[in-house]
């Protein structure tokens, strides 16, 4: 049975890689491996509704059955059923009652917790933020709003809060949904006219975890629902945590209402992780499936980590690729095997980002010209946006202090290393130099 696990495991690490965050949770986070018939090469999956396999089947199987077949090493057919009820009653944490048959939840994914969650400085103020709400729900940071670019660990701190909550308060009575989830349960409610169950699960909970608000934004009955949602648990001073791709000010096509209860305790950004961080992600991924880590093994963390640097579930899909074909190839992992199994990522990686591209698009975002963040001008107009575009050029490029001083008009290293401190310690204090850190990243690597 380890053995299914494991593969399954390494299954899912694989589809992370390949799909959005969102559909990965959807469609694939529910799935658990049942059994292997080995006589008809079948291998049985189940989630516990309908929703999530018959989208499955009719979308994604073909997908799965070839992650599937490069984890398990075996050509198997994947057979995903949906789970018998008394299975289901079982693992909910909200048994559901004969009048609420709204069971359509997620479950906490068992390796999101925050042993698993490696901190950095990109991370660590949303990680105390979690782990102080975590440890006294409804206490302090009601609502706890997360936010951070696709792939960064939202999810992840998520589920650490779920799961802590659970181990230490397993009377609780915990949440996680998306909000698709959330959207697709009230079209659904209002069609069969079962508004009335709709709002009992939601409203009889001690902790509710929302991933990805922003896909509500437009949505007005959905809106609408959630703001009284919101309301009722937060009256009966219940917990609330809510992720999204962006700050509350940021969502401009949600109700003003909403913005604002987001706003009422407080909101926690993650940031695309330093070099140091993203090798110790990768350390602690290599621990995980008991690989040892030789020189090679090394250089191979260090130039994943070197050459993806915005996206955790990017940089450890690319390490679960390299495990994965090393393990089907019968080749050992060394910088020769990552450089054939990942080319088409490495080499896209080192023509994405310039010093140049970096300081073009900066002088755009502030309206003023290159000559004039090269130039000795002092003045904040020019002097601040220099100092975002030498933090950024050091944080998203290969080059050295010297290198990137030489690019902003003959500089002296010590007047990168002094902006690049500067720029640092200012996002962790100043969210809007956050949000204009977050924006132009975005930019930059879209362009």
């Amino acid at each position: 049975m380890n053995s299914l696990n494991d593969n399954w495991e390494k299954t899912l690490e694989m589809l992370r890689d390949d799909i959005t965050e969102t559909a990965y949770d959807a469609w694939f986070a529910p799935l658990s491996p049942k059994k292997i018939d080995e006589k008809q090469n079948i291998l049985y999956v189940e989630a516990d509704n309908d929703f999530v396999i018959n989208r499955l089947n009719d979308r994604y199987l073909q997908l799965l059955e070839g992650a599937v077949s490069i984890a398990f090493k075996n050509q198997y057919k994947v057979v995903a059923r949906v789970t018998e009820k008394k299975d289901i009653q079982k693992k909910s944490n909200i048994p559901p009652s004969k009048e609420d048959t709204f069971v359509e939840e997620y479950y906490l994914n068992p390796r999101y917790n925050f042993d698993t969650f490696v901190v950095g400085k990109n991370s660590e103020y949303a990680y105390s933020a979690a782990l102080a709400v975590a440890e006294s729900p409804a206490k302090q940071y009601n609502p706890l709003f997360i936010y951070g670019g696709s792939g960064l660990g939202k999810t992840h701190l998520m589920h650490a809060i779920g799961h802590h909550i659970l181990n230490n308060n397993n009377d609780m009575k915990i949440l996680y949904v998306s909000s698709e989830m959330f959207t697709n349960e009230l079209i659904n409610a209002i069609r069969e006219k079962r508004t009335t169950e709709f709002k009992k699960k939601y409203r009889a909970i001690d902790v509710l975890l929302i991933d990805d608000i922003q896909f509500i934004e437009g949505k007005d009955s959905v809106q609408e629902e959630f703001f009284h949602t919101f309301n009722t648990l937060y009256d009966r001073n219940k917990q609330i945590i809510i992720s999204s791709d962006r700050p509350p000010q940021k969502l401009t096509s949600l109700d003003e209402r909403l913005t604002s209860r987001f706003l009422w305790s407080i909101t926690a950004d993650i940031q695309p992780p330093d070099y140091e961080t993203r090798v110790a992600i990768l350390m602690n991924k290599a621990e995980f499936e008991n690989i040892e880590i030789t020189e090679d093994v090394q250089a191979v963390i260090n130039l994943i980590s070197e050459k993806i640097k915005f996206n955790v579930r990017e940089l450890e899909g690319a390490f679960t690729r390299i495990i994965s074909f090393s393990t089907l190839l019968k080749k050992p992992i060394n910088t020769m095997l990552a450089k054939e199994t990942l080319k088409e990522i490495l080499t896209s990686n080192d023509m994405v980002v310039s010093v140049e591209s970096i300081k073009r698009i900066v002088c755009r975002y502030f309206n003023i010209k290159i000559k004039d963040i090269e130039s000795p001008k002092r003045n904040r107009k020019f002097a601040y946006p220099r100092q975002i575009a030498m933090y950024l050029a050091k944080t998203m490029t290969d080059n050295s202090y010297p290198n990137i001083g030489k690019a902003f008009g003959g500089r002296d290293h010590t007047t990168v290393l002094h902006a690049c401190k500067k720029i640092s310690g200012e996002i962790k204090t100043d969210d809007s130099l956050s949000e204009t850190i977050n924006e132009l990243t975005l930019a930059i690597n879209d362009n």
